[in-house]
């Protein structure tokens, strides 16, 4: 068709006629995506089963009771049912020739209920209120459908947020960390990257939070800087998934994020200075770290807006660290030219899906 069109049209437009067909034919551009991943979705309580050298001896001689109840019952059984104990007093209203009762024993445990009590009683005792947890974080930037990785500089704001129900103020963080010191530079994907290792030492839920250094997009000819948070429930404590970090432009999920199986629903709120931000384009991206190729490009990135209450709505189809990535225009910077130039603010929400258990 291209051939037939170049013998009607003047020598010029056929060459302009195939950069605009190349054009079209060029896949969407891909923007750089900061990660915050952690080396650990969640941290849970360690729990041990004890041998027998580490039941106290109460317990042990519990379970022995429990053991030979049977029998006991049984030689019980046999016994004439005349006999009295000897050490059974009379009672003095009893009716003359009427049998005594000796009261029952009360029955032992059954063995399943006293294990059970010891090991509860072991697991609170090896659950102190200072915890000796660890956990990594990877910073850096990427082309997540491609799996490709960019350099990047040094983020200016590192924070850590712990959450607690039993806090004086639950909706509010109940401790805040500034980290910036602990991060150290690493090489991620042959690129520059950033890490560090963030003791835990208490139970709750960790907001964990970074704001970059605006960065020059040359290709979109403008400055970029993203807001990128994460969340880890440390043992078993899951209050706060639902409360905002306080961010100067945040995504608030409005589903549990952590425990997910795909395909799975998530729903959030993007806030700019805690207010809902209707009309805003939402990415949603996954990492491709399979390196499947997608079948379109299109393919690459779920796009979406938010509502008029700062809503936005997805299925995360597949397994693995998916994003939620909203943007924004923010004031203007000085370009490399001298002249302002505009930049684009992005806030980004990580969360981890797992594959549906086998069954």
């Amino acid at each position: 068709m291209l051939h037939a069109l170049r013998r009607l049209l003047p020598p010029v437009l056929p060459a302009a006629l195939a950069a605009i067909v190349s054009l079209a034919c060029t896949a969407p551009a891909q923007a750089q995506t900061t990660l915050l991943i952690p080396s650990r979705t969640s941290i849970e309580e360690k729990l041990a089963t004890p041998s027998p050298k580490e039941l106290p001896q109460a317990q042990q001689a519990q379970e022995r009771k429990g053991q030979d109840a049977p029998k006991d019952a049984a030689r019980e059984e046999l016994k004439p049912k005349s006999e009295a104990k000897p050490d059974a007093k009379p009672d003095p209203k009893a009716t003359p020739g009427q049998a005594e009762a000796v009261p029952a024993e009360p029955p032992a445990p059954p063995l399943s209920q006293t294990v059970g009590l010891v090991l509860a009683s072991i697991l609170a005792a090896g659950t102190p209120d200072v915890l000796n947890e660890e956990i990594d974080l990877l910073i850096a930037g990427m082309e997540p459908a491609r799996h490709k990785g960019i350099a990047m500089d040094m983020p200016r704001i590192f924070t850590i947020q712990r959450f607690e129900r039993d806090a004086a103020r639950p909706s509010q963080p109940a401790s805040r960390q500034d980290l910036l010191g602990d991060i150290e530079e690493i090489r991620y994907l042959d690129q520059k990257a950033w890490g560090a290792n963030v003791g835990i030492a208490r139970r709750g839920l960790y907001h964990f939070s970074i704001e970059t250094r605006p960065w020059w997009d040359a290709q979109a000819h403008s400055y970029q800087q993203q807001i990128v948070k994460t969340i880890v429930p440390v043992y078993g404590e899951d209050w706060g998934w639902h409360l905002p970090s306080g961010l100067s432009f945040e995504i608030v999920p409005l589903v549990r994020p952590f425990g997910l199986t795909a395909p799975a629903f998530m729903a959030a709120r993007v806030l700019v200075d805690g207010k809902p931000a209707p009309g805003l384009e939402v990415e949603i991206h996954r990492i491709g770290a399979e390196g499947r190729k997608p079948a379109s490009p299109w393919q690459e990135v779920i796009a979406s807006r938010t509502l008029e209450s700062g809503d936005v709505a997805c299925v995360l189809n597949e397994p693995g660290w998916w994003c939620i990535q909203a943007s924004r225009q923010g004031s203007p910077l000085k370009g490399p030219d001298g002249e302002p130039s505009p930049l684009r603010v992005s806030t980004v929400f990580w969360l981890y899906v797992d594959a549906r258990s086998a069954r």
